[in-house]
């Protein structure tokens, strides 16, 4: 699902960087400089490299471009979970684990956390067991993905260094050319400061915003899979559906928590 929320966020930011270039000057294209952006990516990404592997760097530029879309972690997504598993309880007691597997939609037979507590389900574990696999599946999952956030994060860090340093560059090209055209001099002066703008706008409106939403996603992911868990772990000890209504209903908000599953039994 899109996030409406984030391509607003994005087009404010951008939208207000380049109305205050508009309003300011007429001059716009002082502002725009392949070199310089080139400078700043290029190194930003060559020391991400030095400092994590190239997957861990490729799997965090592609979780930046996932910003953009939503993860099934809302409130509204919660309540349907939670009213699957009050489905499944019957389901599980009548069929057993074949007729949860042939009950799961498309989208839920991908999810791959859903797909491991079936087949822990299924592989007859007892309800302890069960909590503590999908425990220690959840924690290594939260452990890989932080890497991504942690990824984003050094790049924030490196890319308004990097712009300083094209900035140096630039002054140094500016002084050394200062017995040539002093006509030059200010507009030498305004590209060299110029790395160092793109440096501090990509830090402060991709890379930090995106590292925070990855690690904000990644928190609602494991509070979904903390439902999940939880859910399993009362179908293995085959509790009754109101009993597994009200206990995941601590998972909702109080507005949104299902009621009366018993009138369903």
């Amino acid at each position: 699902m899109f996030s409406f929320s984030t391509l607003i966020g994005f087009c404010a930011g951008i939208g207000l960087f380049a109305f205050a270039i508009v309003s300011s000057t007429d001059h716009h294209q002082i502002f725009m400089s392949l070199s310089s952006l080139a400078l700043v990516l290029g190194s930003t990404l060559a020391a991400s490299l030095i400092s994590y592997s190239t997957g861990d760097v490729l799997i965090a530029v592609r979780s930046m471009m996932a910003t953009f879309f939503h993860t099934p972690t809302s409130q509204k997504h919660l309540r349907n979970l939670v009213s699957r598993f009050v489905d499944w309880t019957n389901l599980y007691r009548q069929g057993g684990i074949s007729a949860l597997e042939q009950s799961l939609s498309k989208e839920e037979a991908k999810d791959e956390f859903l797909g491991h507590a079936m087949e822990l389900i299924g592989s007859g574990y007892k309800s302890h067991e069960i909590r503590i696999m999908l425990s220690d599946a959840m924690d290594a999952t939260w452990q890989r993905h932080t890497l991504e956030s942690k990824v984003l994060n050094t790049m924030a860090t490196y890319a308004p260094g990097f712009g300083m340093v094209g900035t140096i560059i630039g002054l140094i090209i500016m002084l050394d050319n200062l017995n040539g055209d002093m006509a030059g001099l200010g507009q030498g002066l305004a590209l060299a400061l110029i790395t160092t703008l793109y440096g501090v706008v990509l830090a402060n409106l991709f890379f930090k915003p995106a590292a925070n939403q990855v690690t904000e996603k990644q928190e609602a992911l494991y509070y979904r899979h903390q439902l999940i868990t939880e859910g399993f772990v009362l179908l293995a000890e085959k509790r009754d559906a109101l009993f597994i209504q009200d206990r995941l209903n601590a998972f909702l908000k109080p507005s949104v928590r299902l009621q009366f599953a018993d009138e369903t039994l």
